[in-house]
Parts: structure tokens; C-alpha cells; sequence
């Protein structure tokens, strides 16, 4: 059995609308990049391998903290692990915030979806600027490891595919003591996307700063996606294998220092 946390390695400032479709375009709010450790008494897995360090303290034009190789190791640090003594990384998928330092972990076999690796190589229009190739091509030379769907890569640690928000984007089903969760990167930003709140409300990001949205949609896709009609379809297949509660959300800031067992 598995235990799972979620460690802060940076922190970054997005448009309201990016976090939510249709909603405020010049609101920021800030959420975490996490890098997720998945423990048990003789096992360290991490999934994903966040952000590149700032600069003049900002990520593709957006108001960054933290982040980079120094942070990486800094949060790691925290939880007694070298990137050196990682044997397994999962990568959710390619874009900036998730795998900009996991060349770091050169011991360490890289999963990632085909569909991810073949898309972040010719992407779509829209998502140039996301995929940026100077830092996941390295991991060609690295023992990288291209899987085609669902597949269980160890007992307990099952990938999943979601495509939507990218063509490849991957979940991570974890067995743990509780039951199942899915980490679900960045097919669900936050809680707003996975419970959506059919009158408008108002919520607190990473600052407390106060942010109103509001939707009458079973699930709200976030602002970025390749195929909206293949995110709903994959959002009905994570309600397939855990329930909604047992869901966790690439960037959602309430469960910042917690874990799930």
C-alpha cells in the first residue's frame, strides 16, 4: 500500500480563465507546482518533475516563485530524497511546470504516454509556447520508457490515460491503505473543475486572494485543451475507477502539506 503527497515546489500566477474556461481572463490567481511523492515502506516513486527556475520572476510571462533545480532539490530535502535515489518518474505530460527538471532524476526509468511525446514534438498551434523541447528531448538519452495506454507499471501503480487537456496526458491510480486515488495532473487544475459550482462562488487561491467563478456543467474544463469532447470522455472514465472525492488535482492549493493514505 501506497502513500501519497504533494510537494510544493513552486508557486505560479495564472489568468482566472486559464484555471477555468470562460471565466476572467485578467484575474490572476496562484496555485502550487507540485512534485507528488508515492511512498511505501520500501518504494519512492515521484510523478512529475515541476518548473524551471524564474526569470526576473516570471515563467512564460507569468509571476513565478520558486521552481528550478534548487527548489526541486530543496523540496525533496524536505522529505529526506535526492533526485539521485529515484529509480521511477512518472510524467503526467510535457508541458513547462511538469518536466522542466527531470533530467535530474538520471537514475530513474521516465514514463510517459506515446501520444504525449509524439504531440510535444508537433503540437498544436495553441500549444507551442507550452512544450518547450530544449527540456524533454534530453530524456531520449535517458532511460525513457513510452507506454500506449493504461498500463500497470508495478502492482499498485497504474497509469491511465486522459487525453483532452493534452493528447497524452496520463493519471497515476494509486492503491493505498484507504483505497484507490487518482492523481489526476493536469486533467483537473483544482476542486473547481471536478466539482464545478452550479451558482456562482467566490474561493481563495494559494494568497487568499478572492476569486468568484461559477458553472452549471457536471465537470468545467480548464482554459487550455486539445479536445474538449475527449476531457468530458475522460472525465467519465476517472469517475469509472475512483470516486470523485478520491480525486486529486494537479494544482489545487487546499491540499498543500497534506497526504493521502
Amino acid at each position: 500500500m501506497f502513500r501519497i503527497k504533494p510537494l510544493k515546489q513552486a508557486e505560479i500566477s495564472v489568468p482566472v480563465g486559464a484555471v477555468a474556461m470562460l471565466n476572467d481572463m485578467r484575474i490572476l490567481a496562484t496555485g502550487p507546482v507540485y512534485v507528488w511523492l508515492i511512498e511505501s515502506e520500501d518504494r519512492k516513486i515521484i510523478v512529475d518533475a515541476g518548473v524551471s527556475e524564474p526569470k526576473k520572476g516570471l515563467i512564460h510571462g507569468f509571476p513565478c516563485k520558486g521552481g528550478g533545480e534548487q527548489g526541486l532539490r530543496n523540496v525533496l530535502s524536505g522529505v529526506n530524497l535526492k533526485p539521485e535515489e529515484i529509480d521511477t518518474l512518472i510524467i503526467t505530460h510535457l508541458h513547462f511546470d511538469h518536466v522542466a527538471n527531470a533530467t535530474m532524476f538520471h537514475n530513474a526509468r521516465i514514463f510517459v504516454q506515446k501520444k504525449e511525446w509524439e504531440s510535444a514534438q508537433n503540437p498544436p498551434m495553441h500549444y507551442r509556447e507550452i512544450y518547450e523541447k530544449d527540456l524533454f528531448l534530453p530524456l531520449e538519452e535517458m532511460d525513457l520508457c513510452l507506454v500506449n495506454g493504461d498500463i500497470e507499471i508495478e502492482e499498485g501503480i497504474r497509469l491511465v490515460l486522459l487525453p483532452g487537456h493534452t493528447k497524452g496526458l496520463q493519471g497515476v491510480l494509486v492503491k493505498a491503505q484507504s483505497g484507490d486515488y487518482l492523481l489526476s495532473g493536469d486533467h483537473f487544475y483544482s476542486y473547481i473543475n471536478l466539482h464545478p459550482p452550479k451558482v456562482p462562488i467566490e474561493f481563495e487561491d494559494e494568497h487568499g486572494q478572492k476569486v468568484t467563478v461559477g458553472s452549471n456543467l457536471p465537470f468545467h474544463p480548464p482554459g487550455l485543451h486539445v479536445d474538449l469532447s475527449e476531457w468530458y470522455e475522460s472525465c467519465f472514465k476517472a469517475l469509472s475507477l475512483v470516486k470523485r472525492s478520491r480525486i486529486l488535482p494537479g494544482h489545487e492549493p487546499s491540499i498543500e502539506g497534506q497526504e493521502f493514505s
